[in-house]
Parts: structure tokens; sequence; C-alpha cells
């Protein structure tokens, strides 16, 4: 693994790119902690991310392959599992208003 600091990477992110697309793993910190990993796309998901690919305003496609495989009881059973969330708890905003 190549650990480097953001302002390392700023200064070869060329490399580091090269670096990732040959199977090294590379993890940026920044600062305040925050840490970023580079990760290669394979080609198929490289090509689904082009913005000309995708309908403005999507969050991914990353479930597609699950459209259509759900029989009307597995669909019943997950509306039932989430039916708590569409109630609305009044007294909940009664008590901070």
């Amino acid at each position: 693994m190549i650990k480097v600091s953001l302002k390392e990477a700023e200064a070869h992110l060329g490399q580091l790119i090269e670096k990732v697309a040959a199977g090294q793993e590379v993890v940026i910190t920044g600062n305040g902690g925050s840490t970023v990993r580079l990760v290669a796309l394979a080609q198929e998901e490289e090509n689904e991310q082009s913005p000309s690919n995708r309908p403005a305003k999507t969050v991914g496609r990353a479930l597609d392959h699950f459209i259509g495989t759900w029989t009307a009881e597995q669909e019943a059973e997950l509306l039932q599992a989430v039916e708590v969330f569409e109630r609305v708890d009044e007294s909940f905003w009664a008590d901070h208003c």
C-alpha cells in the first residue's frame, strides 16, 4: 500500500493513478485526519459512470440488476417491513414546536 499526504498526492497525482491502474492500493491522507483511497474502476463501470450515459439526478446503477427479480410476496414483505417509516409520530412534533 502506498500512503501519501494530500500535498504529495497533488504533486504526483498522475503517477499515483498509474500505480492504482497497475493494481497498487493508494491512500491519501488529508488535513484533519480525513483519508481517501484511490480505486480503479472496471472498464464497464467506467463507461456507466460517464455523465452522457446517465440520466440527470440518478443515484447510480448499482442495483439495476435487481429490477424485475422480486416476487409479489417479497415486495409485500418489504413494504410491510418499511411501513413504520411511513407513519408520523405527532406527539414528537407537539413536544418540540
